[in-house]
């Protein structure tokens, strides 16, 4: 388990000699810096990367400083503090913050937060005007209580908006607005047109480097295939809500352990299999596939679950259990067995209609 944090962690590195004095929090981390074989900024005795402000290490690090300015703002408040989540589309939710917070009786702080094309939040003084009125207009909605005590924690809900690609809100989209808010900790930084480290590698390339000679080096289970990391661009791009975002990242999650797994259980730390324990093996699978072969198949419901049936989908295996699968290959698999069973979903309720349809041409 030792070996096993250590590979999710950034490490402190001596550049000369390589040896390891340290290691921090990778999650906020530039993924895909900006040239960082030709550019980088120094300052203070220290340099590091352009970062790209696109990546889930930008925009965690952006989700970050934001809490932080939330927590200053409501830090000497008093009384309770509410998140008011409204599921409605992306085109929708300017206009109805602004209709809500024109009307009186609401106790609401001024701005609003994007979570997504889909939904929106509101901070609110109280809970049960705001409330009453969401009934009213027939809007889904799920109110929180904000824990000021869990300091940059309790703005986790609200600010998991900055999370999701700019790409989902659009050209002009602000994801936040919140008037009176501390401004952002800004420090003053040099370009330099010369690389932290040549060669570069963006898997093992220093992120940032100090006045001892020290390189912050990312974590050894970032060493993913182009394809992978193609394919996790595509999938953080198409992810429109938190949960969208949280899904992703723990498909991701997982392959990396898996990586991880595989990077420290070394074949000469394992002992050797027997030939005869290989041929059992063989022997038993065998048997298992020649009785798989006979037995016949499950009757398959068409009714709809209205009439008491219920439509059988495909039984998949989940990412933790196949270890040996790439990150793009389980992402291309998982969507190929979601479009599968939505194309056996809509053949049910296709040929459901027909015998309907069926059942009145005979009566008539």
């Amino acid at each position: 388990m030792r070996e096993t944090a250590q590979a999710f962690g950034a490490t402190w590195c001596e550049e000369e000699s390589g040896r390891i004095v340290g290691t921090t929090w990778g999650g906020t981390m530039c993924w895909w810096p900006r040239r960082p074989w030709a550019i980088k900024f120094a300052g203070d005795g220290f340099e590091g990367v352009i970062r790209c402000g696109e990546c889930p290490g930008c925009l965690e690090f952006d989700r970050r400083r934001l809490a932080d300015r939330l927590k200053q703002k409501y830090s000497s408040t008093f009384g309770p503090l509410f998140v008011i989540r409204i599921w409605t589309q992306l085109a929708d939710q300017a206009a109805l913050s602004h209709k809500l917070h024109r009307r009186r009786g609401l106790e609401l702080e001024p701005g609003f937060f994007r979570l997504g094309n889909k939904s929106l939040a509101l901070l609110s003084r109280e809970m049960t005007s705001i409330k009453s009125i969401l009934k009213q207009l027939g809007l889904e909605h799920r109110i929180e209580r904000v824990r000021l005590n869990r300091k940059r924690r309790a703005w986790r809900v609200i600010t998991a908006g900055v999370l999701i690609a700019r790409d989902v809100y659009g050209e002009q989209v602000k994801r936040w607005y919140v008037r009176g808010l501390p401004p952002a900790e800004k420090n003053s930084w040099e370009v330099d047109k010369h690389a932290i480290q040549k060669p570069w590698q963006r898997a093992t390339g220093a992120r940032a480097r100090t006045l001892r000679k020290l390189i912050l080096v990312p974590p050894a289970v970032w060493r993913l295939r182009r394809a992978d990391r193609s394919a996790l661009r595509r999938e953080f791009a198409s992810a429109t809500s938190p949960e969208g975002v949280e899904r992703v990242m723990g498909l991701v999650a997982d392959a990396l352990a898996s990586k991880s797994q595989s990077l420290f259980n070394r074949a000469a730390d394992r002992p050797l299999l027997e030939a005869s324990a290989v041929r059992e093996f063989y022997a038993a699978m065998a048997k298992r596939k020649g009785v798989a072969s006979v037995s016949e198949p499950p009757p398959r419901s068409n009714s709809p679950p209205s009439e008491g049936g219920g439509y059988v989908s495909s039984v998949h295996s989940p990412l933790k259990d196949r270890p040996g699968e790439t990150l793009a290959e389980a992402l291309a698999r998982e969507k190929r067995e979601r479009r599968e069973r939505e194309r056996r979903a809509m053949d049910d309720q296709i040929k459901h209609f027909l015998e309907l349809g069926k059942r009145v041409g005979k009566k008539e």
